[in-house]
């Protein structure tokens, strides 16, 4: 009963994997579109140039969404995500720093690599290795905080933006993302229940229920030899 009344961890790393998440796609993917404008104007590039590196992300994505899967499995959990926001955001800060339209082709390569394992795998894996009932509540709070915080991120952006230029709001956007999900990975994300030392939530729940399935299944096979003699 005690062990039941407890706050299960699994909802910490909840709480922490949508503040991951919600960065990830909230501050980064959410907010590139504002700074097109500002960027083609300030330095002379089409928008049409400027925004295919939006392409060559997705193209990015495509092919090494497997690879990340693998080495998702593979390796500790903290390492991968502290390595993906680096990737992901860091990316996204030296964008500041180019003048040339080459430098969001070169940058997005880094940018889609790392934003596989923020955006795309963490949520579904994570969740599926620390639930086993709820699992569509966590993953609905997870999207719902993402929505929030890529609100927020769109309006301090375009502040950023206006009031202190692209250069800067885009190397903002991406420290700050670095400086809020690292910490986060480090301090709560743990590579998984057992080594935690828990079971999973609610795995003891499904457990109970498989072995009354299997205890009712083995009644009625009694009752049906007991029938056939």
């Amino acid at each position: 009963m005690n062990q039941k009344s407890k706050f299960h961890y699994a909802w910490w790393i909840l709480i922490a994997l949508s503040i991951i998440v919600g960065v990830g796609k909230g501050a980064i993917n959410n907010t590139a579109g504002l700074f097109l404008t500002s960027v083609t104007e300030d330095l002379g590039i089409g928008m049409g140039s400027l925004s295919l590196y939006f392409s060559v992300s997705a193209v990015v994505t495509l092919f090494f969404l497997p690879i990340g899967g693998k080495l998702m499995a593979k390796y500790d959990t903290r390492l991968i995500l502290s390595m993906g926001i680096v990737l992901q955001a860091g990316a996204f800060a030296l964008f500041g720093f180019m003048s040339s339209v080459w430098g969001w082709y070169l940058l997005a390569i880094p940018l889609a690599v790392g934003g596989v394992f923020i955006t795309v795998i963490a949520g579904p894996v994570i969740i599926n290795q620390w639930f086993k009932k709820s699992n569509g509540l966590a993953l609905g709070v997870l999207s719902a905080v993402g929505g929030g915080i890529g609100a927020i991120s769109q309006i301090i952006a375009a502040a950023l933006i206006g009031d202190f230029g692209w250069r800067y709001a885009y190397m903002m956007v991406g420290g700050v993302a670095i400086l809020i999900v690292v910490p986060i990975v480090i301090l709560l994300i743990k590579r998984s229940p057992q080594a935690h030392g828990v079971l999973p939530y609610g795995a003891e729940d499904v457990n109970v229920g498989q072995e009354n399935v299997q205890g009712v299944s083995a009644a009625e096979a009694g009752i049906d030899m007991a029938t056939a003699k």
